[in-house]
């Protein structure tokens, strides 16, 4: 019967290490690829915030990234997180990339989404922790999903448009 219950405890002491071992496996598994190196050196990051100057014309955030030479063509940038939203990248020249996040401010009532009067705010989790000034790239490499903690994202003065062109 001792001998049983030495069996027994030393089997309990290694089904313990191996749950253990296996719920460190399934959670690095589940964390998301975060790359340390990009290919492409970044030159800059910059957002810039905009309000328009006629009355529903709308406000949001312009997010620029500026490499130092055009990305390869195995790289495809895909979308940015920033600012507890997540906005598709497009391509301006060979080596700027621009997103649009539209702001809440300066809307028409009838195109904001409203719950109880007050305007929808939607909040996008990144799939990686960062600051205020900081974002994520979220971009792909030979067909891998991949993200890309960018910091610091500098912040331009805000452009708050005339809403007449001014007279000489």
């Amino acid at each position: 019967m001792l001998l049983l219950c030495y069996i027994l405890f030393k089997m309990k002491k290694h089904i313990i290490i191996l749950s253990i071992l296996l719920s460190q496996l399934t959670s690095c598994s589940a964390q998301k690829s975060l790359s340390t190196y990009f290919d492409n050196k970044i030159q800059q990051a910059y957002s810039e915030h905009w309000v328009a100057g006629v009355r529903g014309g709308g406000s949001g955030t312009s997010f620029t990234i500026e490499f130092n030479k055009m990305l390869p063509e195995d790289i495809a940038l895909v979308q940015v997180y920033f600012l507890n939203n997540k906005a598709k990248i497009t391509k301006i020249t060979e080596t700027r990339y621009q997103a649009s996040i539209t702001g809440q401010a300066n809307w028409e009532r009838k195109e904001m989404p409203e719950t109880d009067g007050q305007p929808k705010v939607t909040i996008v989790e990144s799939p990686i922790k960062i600051e205020d000034n900081e974002a994520v790239l979220e971009y792909t490499h030979k067909g891998v999903k991949k993200y890309y903690k960018i910091s610091p994202v500098k912040e331009k003065e805000p452009l708050y448009y005339p809403s007449v062109r001014p007279r000489n």
